[in-house]
């Protein structure tokens, strides 16, 4: 069985009708009669995205072992987005309101193949809207949010992560939080071990953070920072964190990180010289100098 970033055996890759850039060649059907794994890259320059690249500008390493890219694709796939909002007593109503503007927002950049799930959660989960259902379903159920209560953001994030990708689709999780969770069953470790085991991007906007404090409560010692619990998250599955502070334009952040995703590579390729089973480490490199890159570093076959 594959997890993480994996597509399952004859794999098919859907490319659209056109290519949203001219220089770059076109991905027809790909077909491959062994298991591929996908890895999405986000190359940028000066925080604006690197276009036009091709298969033989990237390197792929599979637990040490060069592996060779079989096709790239570039802002082809639809996305499904999942919003996961803190709505503990920690978020005030100024907070509440720009989160609804948020995700209106967020759900009107969405192209008409995109779809989008909202999750809140204090010390319990909630489920606002599923990725089927229609753009008016969440309203009712927004304006109703009253932040209350404590905050299980790691129990929120497991539940997220564990939703199955369908097969041609990309997944990003926006998590909005302070980044203190205070009523998790889950802990730090469990939660990294999940998004290591999983497909989905992770982006984290963090509201008004304090990084040097304890990413729990509840931790015994020595604790988890939230700076480096969430910095970990967002570098081992190619995620960003945007951190904020009172007063910030949260629209502004979650288009930001959106913006991101959307403009980033998937490079397909079948390992080679590896045994199957296991935890792969992945190094993806790009020939570009002066670039910042990010992809997701490891999958689990097994």
């Amino acid at each position: 069985m594959l997890t993480g970033a994996v597509a399952c055996a004859a794999a098919t890759v859907m490319a659209g009708t056109s290519p949203s850039h001219p220089e770059q060649d076109p991905l027809s059907t790909f077909r491959a009669s062994a298991d591929i794994v996908t890895i999405e890259a986000s190359v940028r320059r000066n925080k604006r995205p690197v276009t036009g690249l091709k298969a033989a500008d990237f390197e792929i390493f599979d637990n040490g072992v060069a592996q060779e890219i079989a096709a790239v694709s570039y802002e082809k796939l639809p996305i499904d987005v999942t919003v996961v909002l803190d709505v503990s007593a920690s978020v005030t109503g100024w907070v509440l309101n720009e989160l609804r503007r948020s995700v209106r927002q967020l759900r009107a950049d969405l192209g008409p193949l995109d779809r989008l799930k909202v999750i809140t959660f204090n010390m319990r989960i909630r489920r606002l809207a599923d990725f089927a259902d229609p753009a008016s379903t969440s309203e009712p159920a927004f304006a109703s949010l009253v932040g209350s209560g404590s905050s299980a953001i790691f129990d929120a994030m497991t539940v997220a992560l564990t939703t199955s990708v369908p097969p041609g689709r990309r997944s990003l999780i926006v998590l909005f939080s302070d980044g203190q969770d205070s009523s998790s069953i889950s802990d730090p470790e469990v939660l990294l071990d999940v998004a290591r085991r999983s497909s989905p991007t992770v982006a984290v906007v963090l509201a008004s953070p304090a990084p040097e404090r304890s990413a729990s409560v509840l931790a015994r010692a020595p604790a988890v920072t939230i700076g480096h619990l969430y910095e970990q998250i967002a570098r081992d599955t190619g995620g960003v964190v945007v951190s904020t502070m009172v007063g910030d334009d949260l629209t502004s952040a979650f288009r930001r990180v959106l913006d991101q995703f959307r403009a980033s590579y998937v490079l397909y390729f079948a390992p080679r010289g590896v045994p199957r089973a296991g935890v792969h480490t992945l190094d993806v490199r790009v020939a570009r100098p002066g670039v910042d890159l990010r992809a997701r570093r490891g999958y689990v076959w097994r």
